[in-house]
């Protein structure tokens, strides 16, 4: 299946370039979403949980105080996919519509 085929970093990058919250750290897509407090990270989270639900892909998921860090890559080919990409984007999406205000 094309989305269990593991992109090269050069492909990675690319797909990262109109992504603004997205980096590559040791073979996978990582994020750090900051909130005001545990309340707001815990709801975040839990959208983050309702979109890898729904995709059946489910990223590595830290909650502190007021910061949600997430990890994504494919468990079984060890790397990153299209899938993960995909998800990515959703949750980038997500936090786009986040009133920071």
């Amino acid at each position: 299946m094309a989305e269990d085929k593991v992109l090269s970093e050069e492909e990675i990058q690319e797909q990262l370039e109109d992504m603004s919250i997205w980096g590559l750290q040791f073979e996978r897509l990582t994020t750090r979403v900051e909130f005001e407090n545990y309340k707001e990270a815990v709801f975040f989270a839990n959208t983050v949980f309702s979109l890898a639900e729904e995709a059946f892909h489910h990223p590595e998921v830290k909650v502190e105080y007021g910061a949600v860090e997430i990890d994504l890559f494919t468990h079984e080919v060890e790397g990153v996919t299209e899938a993960d990409i995909e998800m990515a984007r959703k949750i980038e999406e997500k936090a786009h519509e986040i009133d920071w205000e």
